[in-house]
């Protein structure tokens, strides 16, 4: 059973050439699968240069261990530095918010210091009493000689068990949304490739080009590759489609899709990834799906990029473009 903090953290007719809908059970927004069982014990018996940094590819662990802190100083610029030389974009590193360590302890005994994100942190004392067991679901930066950089992007209590393998094998494969609600539709494909077009004129305000970014994004999902397209019409109405779990990100032309480029109606953005799935989602710029809380500000609020998280998303399968548009129906 997940529970309402948990809930809270990872809280068209639009024609694709060769997909289909596929109807299927809610997604989580967390990516728990891609996270590795580990033992805390035998992460920190790994070997640790005399100086420096050793960097470790920022490999997904799932940790179980004791939480001794809520907050710990810690090297912030140690995290941030790492993560420049890995390859991390510049979105992605300011995207992870992270201010605070937090102490934990492994089975053994052993105390270490962990990164954690700040909107991660901020729901611990809510949830986990000092001195209780938790999951943690952490990718491993790099090792230095004070020990490993492990960031957490997300904790689970030993009530709130990771999903059953029954009930994982009812969850759609696109990753995006949450336990209670999946913001789009998922599409498949027959095959790896199939092009992917957009819904409607716009501009592209967003393009993730790495299939295993680290980071999660905050309350929207671990969605692979996506691109998201700005669409404003001259009745003064603007909505944003993205277009997640993508394959190669590139126009009809072969060339990379960037942001900043004028898209027309049809034109492909994209290709189906190895999933072949295509999930797909519609957020109208709207009074009343507009978001307020502290945490997006915090984490959000200066990249506009990230505006389309800014709004609730509508079901693409009822959502009418020309009407929202002001459009003459075409008959």
């Amino acid at each position: 059973m997940i529970g309402a903090g948990l809930k809270s953290r990872i809280a068209a007719a639009i024609i694709v050439a060769g997909l289909a809908t596929l109807l299927t059970a809610p997604a989580l927004a967390f990516d728990y699968a891609r996270y590795k069982e580990t033992d805390l014990d035998d992460v920190l018996a790994q070997p640790r240069p005399k100086t420096g940094f050793d960097l470790n590819g920022s490999k997904p662990l799932r940790l179980e261990v004791t939480l001794v802190s809520y907050e710990e100083t810690c090297a912030i610029q140690s995290l941030e530095s790492t993560m420049r030389m890995q390859g991390f974009t510049k979105e992605q590193i300011d995207g992870t918010q992270v201010s605070r360590c937090i102490k934990v302890r492994s089975a053994k005994g052993k105390e270490a210091i962990l990164y954690i994100q700040d909107v991660v942190r901020a729901f611990l004392p809510r949830e986990v009493p000092l001195g209780s067991r938790l999951t943690l679901f952490a990718i491993h930066v790099f090792t230095a000689h004070e020990g490993p950089g492990l960031l957490v992007n997300e904790f689970q209590t030993l009530k709130a068990a990771p999903a059953t393998a029954a009930k994982e094998a009812t969850e759609p494969p696109c990753g995006c949304g949450t336990a209670d609600f999946h913001p789009g539709v998922d599409m498949t494909s027959d095959k790896e490739g199939a092009p992917v077009a957009a819904m409607d004129d716009g501009v592209v305000i967003r393009v993730e080009p790495d299939d295993q970014a680290s980071v999660d994004a905050f309350n929207i999902g671990h969605c692979g590759r996506y691109v998201v397209v700005k669409h404003t019409y001259p009745n003064e109405h603007v909505v944003f489609s993205r277009y997640a779990q993508l394959g190669r990100i590139v126009g009809a032309d072969g060339r990379p899709v960037a942001v900043g480029a004028k898209i027309r109606k049809q034109d492909k953005i994209g290709e189906v990834g190895p999933r072949k799935v295509l999930h797909f989602e519609v957020r109208p710029a709207v009074i009343g799906g507009l978001k307020t809380d502290a945490a997006w500000q915090a984490r959000y609020g200066n990249d506009p990029s990230m505006e389309w998280s800014h709004y609730d998303p509508v079901n693409p399968q009822t959502f009418d473009a020309d009407v929202f548009a002001g459009r003459p129906r075409k008959p």
